[in-house]
C-alpha cells in the first residue's frame, strides 16, 4: 500500500510503497479514549525531491484513503 509523505526539506507531497515500520510500540490510548499507533515509518528509497531517506512518526502521515 502506498502512503502519502511530505518532504520536510522541500515541503512537497509524494507517495511511496517502499517503506518499513520501525520503533513500533503498538497502539496507545489517550485520556479521552482515542487510540493511535505509536510507531515510525522509514523510507527505504530516497525522497524524490531531496534524495534523502526520511523517517516519519505515524502521526505525521496523511491518511491514504481520504480525498
Amino acid at each position: 500500500m502506498k502512503l502519502i509523505f511530505v518532504c520536510p526539506n522541500e515541503n512537497k507531497v509524494f507517495e511511496s510503497a517502499d517503506y518499513r515500520i520501525i520503533e513500533n510500540r503498538g497502539v496507545v490510548t489517550d485520556a479521552a479514549g482515542n487510540r493511535t499507533l505509536d510507531a515510525k515509518v522509514a523510507l527505504d528509497e530516497s525522497c524524490p525531491y531531496c534524495c534523502q531517506k526520511h523517517i516519519y512518526h505515524v502521526s505525521e502521515l496523511s491518511c491514504p484513503f481520504s480525498g
